[in-house]
């Protein structure tokens, strides 16, 4: 066809999928001269207001999610022929419909990443508020980016918005892909929930190692009419190696009672990693060899073969650097490889090259022969480990591997302590954790120091009252959001997020300035949030206001707990923690209250306004307060050098003024 210009800029080049809403056009965006993928209403639903309203949800559920693992949006519009499109990432690989074509099955430990790295893209959906409702083989796309290979969650055309005011609609509706429905979308029920897709990733997971689906046709038709109690087909009985553990788990996961299944996607995933992982035996180091010899495979069982019997290796073997690298994705244990250099189809140079994209962990042995020094170089340069030379010394060959796979194995060890430290920073403060990790390794530290130091209590006004009739998800997900926004404001500023405290953070702030940058923090988090319940309306999860507290001074921190039980938890202790938390309660709706005393110390910059004094709980000693409006001046620089703008006016009042000189207020 002629390439057609859509909204002056995008160049469209050739049709590359289609769909039930519209086809996937690879196009050229001839401003920004990049390749992007447009996704284009089909012309049978140009005249439904409905099929209109739906493609521009899919824009705007997309939008909201700023994940890895979810297909990123550029730009959504309407051409001049009155046509919607949608811009999109260009991404290059396979959905896992074509990857289980070719493979047929998968095993456990290939499935575990790409069931985390799903199970992270429906986190962040459900979070914000967005049931994807098709989620299925087709729609989940293995891409190709920057040398690694990653998992996208494609397509939102069917997508919830703002789940939890689902139960809020009275018009029942069927829509998906029936083999990956629910029972309860299957009935087109109006309180439908995030646990629908949770059980259309159970179906994908089953799908991906059986090859096959969970249910008949028939069974489904059982389960949407709830007549009988229907089980998926236990797993183990269509791949016995999988072990009945699996039956076990399927059997949870795809219950027809909504209360017995998994609650959440990362739930689903964190069990079946951990099955996968406490049932793994000690296995043989997995090695890899790529070579075109046919012999090959003899020439290492007669190498090794005392090593084979005992256990101590096992080998996998690929003609050339092709196959090789599928052979790569089917056995992700894999920690070596011996590669040949000369090989069809895919020499041992190019796959050296894309190794890392399967597996980054995994070393390359480079096999060959003396004659060929010059590429033995260029293959050290480019990331192999070690070489050998034919005809291959037995000797050689042990010490190389030995050596190999204690290197990678020690890698694998250090990545696996990363991502646990990950794990706890995401609980506790990156600055706690160092500090607790310091207590651990020396126990004297527990003992406890004095510092001088500020304590910001930030309370989301009246939460509790105003949510006790909402579902536990829905108040979760509405105190998050909040937190969001405020836990950001108070670590760039240099605050250690020390816990949080029902619907309230409290945040802890050291060294030099420590009172400027948390009352800045404050004034910011405050901002921010009136900003996003402008934008959002009063329904939205930021309508509540806060209410903060904030004193400085000398306290105590450490580690406080039962040491020998292995519970301990590092915080801090002393008035100035109690006042805190006590002005935060003393505060009306949007108030940042400190001592009156504390106000006085205060650079000109801060403008505070005097309340008078105030009996503290439990005593009838007085405390003189002040309630801190605003900064006159720029604030105090961040702790990680960002530069912020001045807070003078709220983003509501700034809204206001550049609507009536008819500004937009969120145009940059």
């Amino acid at each position: 066809m002629t390439e057609r210009l859509i909204s002056g800029r995008y160049l469209l080049k050739r049709s590359i999928a289609g769909g039930g809403m519209g086809a996937i056009w690879l196009a050229l965006d001839t401003q920004l001269q990049r390749h992007v993928a447009i996704k284009l209403m089909a012309s049978h639903h140009l005249t439904s207001p409905e099929s209109r309203q739906r493609f521009a949800l899919e824009a705007k559920a997309i939008a909201r999610l700023q994940n890895p693992h979810v297909v990123q949006i550029y730009d959504y519009g309407i051409d001049e022929g009155d046509v919607p499109y949608i811009v999109m990432e260009l991404l290059e690989g396979e959905d896992l419909a074509a990857l289980l074509e070719r493979r047929l099955k998968l095993s456990p430990e290939a499935v575990v990443p790409l069931l985390n790295q799903v199970a992270r893209a429906l986190t962040a959906a459900h979070l914000a508020g967005v049931i994807h409702r098709d989620l299925k083989l087709g729609n989940i796309f293995l891409a190709r980016l920057d040398g690694e290979e990653v998992v996208k969650v494609l397509d939102f055309g069917l997508a919830l918005m703002d789940a939890t005011e689902n139960a809020a609609n009275t018009e029942s509706e069927v829509a998906g892909t029936p083999r990956y429905m629910s029972p309860e979308q299957m009935r087109g029920q109006t309180d439908l929930d995030h646990r629908a897709d949770v059980w259309a990733l159970a179906v994908v997971l089953y799908r991906l190692l059986t090859g096959d689906f969970p249910f008949s046709p028939q069974a489904l038709e059982t389960l949407r009419l709830g007549t009988a109690t229907v089980l998926p087909t236990p797993p183990s009985r269509m791949v016995p190696e999988l072990g009945t553990q699996l039956d076990e788990f399927f059997a949870r996961a795809l219950a027809p009672e909504l209360s017995q299944r998994f609650s959440s996607a990362r739930e689903l995933a964190a069990a079946f990693t951990a099955l996968v992982e406490t049932g793994r035996p000690t296995r043989a180091a997995k090695v890899l060899v790529v070579d075109d010899e046919p012999d090959m495979a003899l020439v290492m069982q007669l190498l090794l073969r005392k090593e084979i019997e005992e256990n101590i290796y096992e080998f996998v073997f690929a003609s050339n650097g092709e196959e090789a690298l599928e052979k790569l994705r089917q056995h992700p244990d894999v920690e070596a490889i011996l590669s040949d250099l000369k090989m069809p189809k895919m020499d041992g140079l190019t796959f050296l090259g894309r190794v890392g994209e399967v597996n980054p962990l995994v070393k390359v042995i480079i096999v060959s022969a003396y004659g060929d020094m010059g590429n033995l170089r260029t293959a050290m340069n480019r990331g192999a480990f070690d070489f050998l030379v034919k005809p291959i010394n037995f000797d050689d060959l042990r010490s190389t591997l030995e050596k190999t796979i204690k290197h990678v194995r020690e890698l694998r060890r250090m990545l696996r302590s990363t991502e646990e430290n990950d794990l706890l920073r995401m609980f506790v403060n990156g600055g706690v954790v160092e500090r607790v990790l310091s207590a651990v390794r020396t126990p004297l530290s527990v003992a406890g120091e004095k510092v001088e130091s500020t304590v910001v209590f930030i309370d989301v006004k009246d939460f509790t009252e105003l949510t006790r009739g909402d579902q536990p998800e829905q108040a979760i997900q509405r105190l998050n959001a909040n937190f969001e926004v405020i836990v950001p404001e108070l670590v760039s500023r240099g605050g250690v997020v020390d816990k949080f405290v029902g619907d309230a953070v409290m945040a802890v702030f050291r060294g030099q300035g420590h009172m400027g940058r948390a009352l800045d923090a404050c004034l910011s988090a405050r901002q921010q949030l009136r900003a996003m319940a402008f934008r959002a309306g009063e329904g939205s999860p930021y309508s509540h206001g806060v209410c903060i507290g904030v004193d400085s001074g000398a306290l105590v921190s450490g580690s406080i707990g039962a040491r020998t039980l292995g519970r301990l938890d590092y915080t801090v202790l002393g008035d100035v923690v109690n006042r805190a938390a006590w002005l935060a309660s003393l505060a009306e709706r949007d108030q940042i209250l400190i001592r009156e005393e504390l106000s006085q110390q205060l650079d000109s910059g801060f403008e505070c306004t005097p309340l008078g004094a105030r009996e503290l709980p439990g005593t009838s000693v007085p405390l003189r307060v002040s309630e801190l409006v605003h900064r006159r001046e720029a604030v105090v620089p961040a702790a990680d050098s960002t530069i912020r703008p001045p807070i003078r006016e709220s983003v509501p009042r700034l809204a206001a003024l550049n609507a009536a000189s008819g500004k937009d207020a969120g145009s940059h």
